[in-house]
């Protein structure tokens, strides 16, 4: 056993002829497999869009989407699945084949397929509305594309939120060059909720709570205190920042290959095997452990970069790593995916017998990560658009090591370069091409400047403070060196891909910085990626969460002077569309002495808000409001309103135009203040100036919230209410003019 493992760590140092002379499946013929099926960025082959010949082998495939009912989690719900199966089937291919794929719609509703990470034909891209038609309930599309490379990608719908709901699946293609034979597995990653995804996205866009109660991620004020953290909870929300979170969804299941636990039963003691592993999820990070040792990283997005041994490995949405493993001698090991938020996990078992189970990942200590980024030096940040999210506060696993006793025989010569650290945790400034990735440095980059923003509080995401709703295209010309330096202004974690292009990842491996196509971006960091733009039409770039993609942070990489695919044409503002849809969500709470309603009907940026109140003595008021939000960081909103008021019962009811008895049209403006307090200044047409400030949802424990109101009205209001489930609370309240009562209230 010490002998393989020792094997394994310096295997891709042995000579060419070592390989040759292998008769078995082991890491020599692994590291020659890479060796074969290598990129050098000057030799990516380029897709030529119109007179293709596809003279390739012929790969047939015909997918057919359906509606059907799943039980993940002890509950029948609604999904979408390719072929009756979720996740879809796994498309293999052998590079030069020309891929025949018939998708065939047996929905009512349309949907669409994107091949993600494939080199094809702009029209052939799968993005509705913009390079692909839609295909319609009942209706059939053949894509047609020769496969120009090889590596491990997949394929998901890009309509809407479907994604969510089931349709994905993994593609294979393996390299046109004989390689030798590996074992191999597809390990498709992905996350399930057992809601409707439009449901979720409304949830977001509300700023409800009940994700993060679920997780235990709310952070309330008594939390705070008893942990000593009192402090660093006031100086977050003076600095208008919401609570801490990795991860926007609360997720019932974690699932690979659609279960939550895989056997793998025929994996041999001591085999070295190949595990191609995808990251199909919508919206979820995974850390990667294996319980046997380190895994030994050979490919990143399809392409094979120099071997690296890891023992940690964080694979981002839409990401695919290749990775080498060595099966126990006796026994199983499991090979764990657990999410970013540490919620739960989902696992792959290689062997038979005992397990050797991967190490546990420690809850994570949210107060900790706040006090952390309180720490940081905000000076220039848009702390209106931070969300303080996606700092990696997990703690490091120590590696089982390696036997470095017994050295006979290696070549030492062969070392030169190799990491001869104990396998870690893995990060990008570890990938290395294989070949130097540079690009025509006689050519100037036209260099694009672009910053991730977004709004928490709202739930809008955006580059550059737009939405895709309202941004202009990202003009480049065929030919050029184009440079995209992107800067992350927010505190969440974003995984950005860009279609039908490969690209440099500037890293510190320079020359040899890898090629991807999908790359994460941390808070605060900024990357650059540079590419030769050598396709034409429009494509879309775009962050690969897809609650953040359809909040609006998308944009178009369009090349100058190349006519729009004829789909895109008329499609264009539909796509455009999609982040600027209204939400609506209300609060109804009934009580021993009255009712209260608060609606809200809302896009990018503008709402309509209600506020009603009834007594159950006839008393009523109303006001509605119509607003715009102005600035950058949505905390100013201007207004106009109609307040209409009844309170038969009170002091100055028979008063005209009283606060009791009035109807008047009003204007003013909204602005949030320190400690999240929306501050209300407005006149009416009398003339009356009111003040207004109110906070709602003040946390004090995990389920128990505060609420306060008060104006030169001379009216105030406070209310407690207990969360139970999503939609419903305990809850009480006291108003100066209807007094104290108890009762529900409903939240949708």
């Amino acid at each position: 056993m010490k002998k393989l493992l020792f094997f394994l760590l310096f295997i891709p140092f042995y000579s060419l002829a070592q390989h040759n002379e292998s008769m078995k499946m082991d890491m020599g013929k692994a590291s020659a497999m890479q060796k074969k099926t290598s990129y050098n960025y000057a030799l990516l082959p380029r897709q030529i869009n119109t007179g293709i010949a596809y003279t390739g082998k012929k790969v047939e495939y015909d997918l057919y989407v359906t509606d059907t009912m799943v039980n993940f989690t002890g509950k029948h719900r609604h999904a979408i699945a390719i072929n009756g199966q979720i996740p879809a089937p796994i498309l293999e291919f052998t590079e030069g084949d020309t891929a025949i794929i018939r998708v065939h719609n047996l929905m009512k509703m349309e949907t669409s397929i994107h091949w993600h990470g494939i080199l094809l034909p702009n029209k052939e891209d799968g993005v509705p509305y913009l390079t692909t038609v839609s295909i319609e309930g009942g209706k059939t599309l053949t894509f047609t594309f020769p496969l120009i490379q090889s590596g491990t990608y997949w394929y998901h719908s890009h309509t809407m939120l479907q994604e969510q709901s089931g349709l994905y699946g993994s593609i294979v293609i393996h390299p046109a060059q004989p390689e030798p034979k590996l074992k191999e597995y597809v390990l498709l990653l992905s996350d399930w909720t057992d809601e409707n995804p439009h449901q979720v996205l409304r949830y977001l866009k509300r700023g409800g709570e009940w994700y993060a109660i679920k997780k235990g991620a709310l952070q309330s004020y008594g939390e705070a205190i008893a942990a000593g953290y009192f402090k660093d909870k006031l100086k977050q929300e003076w600095q208008r920042m919401p609570a801490m979170d990795v991860s926007d969804v609360y997720y019932n299941k974690f699932l690979m290959n659609g279960q939550e636990k895989n056997y793998f039963k025929d994996a041999k003691p001591g085999e070295v095997i190949r595990l191609r592993i995808i990251n199909g999820s919508a919206s979820s990070y995974f850390t990667l452990q294996y319980g046997m040792s380190y895994m030994r990283l050979i490919a990143a997005d399809g392409i094979n970069v120099t071997p690296i041994s890891v023992s940690k490995l964080e694979i981002a949405t839409a990401e695919t790593y290749d990775v080498l493993i060595t099966v126990p001698e006796t026994g199983a090991a499991e090979l764990r995916a657990t999410s970013w938020d540490v919620v739960g996990f989902s696992s792959g078992y290689f062997g038979n017998g005992s397990v050797m189970n991967a190490p546990e990942i420690p809850r994570l200590n949210y107060f900790k990560m706040m006090r952390e980024m309180g720490s940081m030096n905000m000076s220039g940040m848009n702390m209106g658009s931070m969300d303080m999210k996606g700092m990696d506060t997990n703690q490091d696993t120590v590696p089982k090591k390696m036997d470095m006793n017994n050295l006979d025989g290696m070549d030492m010569g062969n070392m030169q370069g190799m990491d001869m650290g104990m396998p870690g945790e893995f990060n990008y400034n570890m990938l290395r091409s294989l070949h130097p990735t540079t690009l025509d440095s006689t050519l100037l980059p036209r260099e694009v400047k672009l910053t991730l923003t977004g709004n928490m509080l709202r739930y809008v995401w955006s580059f550059d403070f737009k939405t895709l709703s309202v941004a202009d295209k990202i003009i480049i010309r065929k030919g050029e060196r184009v440079r995209f330096v992107l800067t992350n202004n927010t505190m969440m974690r974003h995984p950005l891909h860009l279609h039908g292009h490969f690209f440099r990842f500037i890293n510190s491996q320079g020359d040899y910085s890898p090629l991807k196509h999908t790359f994460d971006i941390k808070p605060m960091e900024t990357v650059t990626i540079e590419f030769e733009a050598n396709e034409e039409k429009d494509w879309f770039f775009h962050c690969h969460i897809l609650y953040h993609m359809m909040a609006g942070m998308a944009r178009i990489v369009s090349y100058e002077g190349s006519e729009q695919n004829e789909f895109a044409k008329t499609g264009y503002k539909t796509l455009k569309k999609e982040d600027n849809i209204l939400y609506p969500w209300f609060d109804l709470s009934v009580h021993s002495q009255g009712a209260w309603l608060s609606g809200n009907i809302s896009n990018n940026k503008n709402a309509l808000e209600f506020e009603g109140r009834v007594s159950w003595k006839g008393d009523y008021e109303t006001e509605t409001h119509l607003l715009r939000y102005l600035d950058k960081k949505q905390y100013l909103a201007f207004y106009i309103g109609f307040d209409y008021r009844k309170n038969k019962t009170l002091a100055l009811a028979n008063e005209p135009n009283s606060k009791d008895n009035r109807r008047v049209f009003d204007a003013g403006f909204y602005y949030l203040l320190p400690l999240l307090i929306r501050s209300e200044w407005r006149i009416d047409h009398t003339g009356k100036l009111r003040l207004q400030l109110e906070r709602r949802d003040i946390p004090l424990s995990n389920n128990f919230f505060f609420d306060f109101r008060a104006n030169t009205d001379k009216e105030y209001a406070v209310g407690f209410r207990y969360m139970i489930a999503k939609p419903f609370s305990i809850s009480t309240n006291y108003d100066s003019d209807y007094k104290w009562g108890i009762g529900l209230t409903w939240h949708y």
